[in-house]
């Protein structure tokens, strides 16, 4: 079973910006510097050294850009590869994901959508069929998200191939193979429909792709975006103006902590409520798939098929956001901690075994928080 999403060339495809892995931002376009610095708590020794190995011209993990550590809502602890730094964003890819999860919850705190109501944009759809089964991967649609070559994942053929102009449509073309709920199943399409959702609830008005893409940029930026201070995020849409939430939104690595920082303080942002009460612990939750909640992926016991991140030899209740070639954005609450990694490997099980064992120790080396 694929876990992760390919979308290499997607903005190619989509007649948009090429999709580089690492992009640089304009001149003056800097990160501001409120990220609060100082030393940690705890034994980063394991976190130079595992930089250290990643550094490594054949290292197993292939190319790692950037490591960072936020601890008690400080930067403690930061990397970067030779062709990345602060200021160049990277491409999320499934992290994106987790980003759809935060903006469905803004619009419920706004009473613009309602996640169990049956959707407007797929005509002819079983009625319990909702953004919530949607966000949870349990839609029960069918869906092959398979290896990502042409002929064996729906994935592709919509990214790529006939569904590129328009991938909400051809996301919504597949049959009802389960009854929403029931059953658990990767899929990028899912994300990609659920971020239609979204737009249709919010700007019922906007049809023309120029439109829909405008509206639904501003009001992530407004929304999202400039209240977290993630200056260098962008989202990327495709041709008929369906935002990507699937796969594609670019950031540098102090941003994409920025919004791990979000989900670890319980969706507040220096005293203001980003998300709905609540809507934490349902990403949190485990769904029929004990290691996938809504958007987020879980930490279970080692004993879990597939296993999780840390394969249960980490804190369980670490959560994640991941994206193809290794990118994580992991969230643990009982350290006060959010570590992200990007970078650009292989994305087999066995590199993300590696992967996982690799970020194991230095999470688990430093300290829980202290209760007050």
């Amino acid at each position: 079973m694929k876990r992760r999403d390919f979308a290499i060339g997607l903005g190619a495809a989509l007649g948009a910006a090429p999709a580089l892995a690492l992009t640089r931002r304009p001149p003056g376009d800097s990160n501001p510097p409120d990220w609060a610095t100082g030393p940690g708590r705890g034994d980063f020794s394991s976190a130079r050294s595992a930089w250290a190995g990643a550094a490594e011209a054949k290292s197993p993990l292939g190319q790692t850009d950037a490591l960072l550590v936020v601890q008690d809502g400080k930067l403690v602890f930061e990397r970067y590869g030779e062709q990345c730094g602060p200021a160049v964003r990277h491409v999320s890819w499934s992290m994106a994901k987790s980003i759809t999860h935060a903006l469905v919850g803004i619009a419920v705190a706004e009473g613009k959508v309602d996640i169990d109501r049956p959707l407007k944009t797929i005509p002819r759809a079983d009625p319990k069929l909702t953004l919530r089964s949607l966000i949870t991967l349990t839609d029960g649609l069918e869906w092959k998200e398979g290896d990502y070559s042409p002929a064996n994942s729906d994935a592709a053929r919509m990214l790529y191939g006939p569904g590129r102009f328009d991938c909400a449509a051809f996301a919504g073309d597949r049959a009802q193979a389960h009854p929403p709920g029931t059953r658990w199943n990767y899929s990028t399409g899912a994300f990609v429909l659920a971020a239609a959702e979204l737009q249709a609830n919010l700007f019922p008005e906007a049809h023309a792709p120029g439109a829909r893409r405008a509206a639904m940029a501003s009001w992530i930026d407004a929304k999202l975006f400039k209240p977290l201070g993630m200056t260098s995020a962008l989202a990327e849409f495709d041709a008929a103006g369906t935002f990507a939430g699937g796969s594609l939104v670019y950031a540098n690595a102090r941003d994409f902590a920025r919004f791990g920082e979000l989900y670890r303080l319980d969706g507040v942002w220096r005293g203001r409520r980003i998300l709905p009460p609540g809507w934490v612990k349902f990403a949190r939750a485990p769904t029929v798939q004990p290691i996938y909640g809504a958007g987020f992926w879980l930490e279970a016991k080692a004993t879990n098929d597939p296993p999780s991140l840390m394969a249960g030899a980490g804190p369980m209740d670490a959560f994640s956001a991941e994206g193809h070639n290794g990118q994580v954005i992991l969230i643990v609450p009982s350290k006060s901690l959010v570590l992200v990694r990007l970078g650009l490997m292989d994305d087999g099980d066995a590199a993300w075994k590696t992967l996982g064992a690799w970020i194991t120790p230095i999470v688990s080396a430093l300290p829980d928080t202290k209760a007050a």
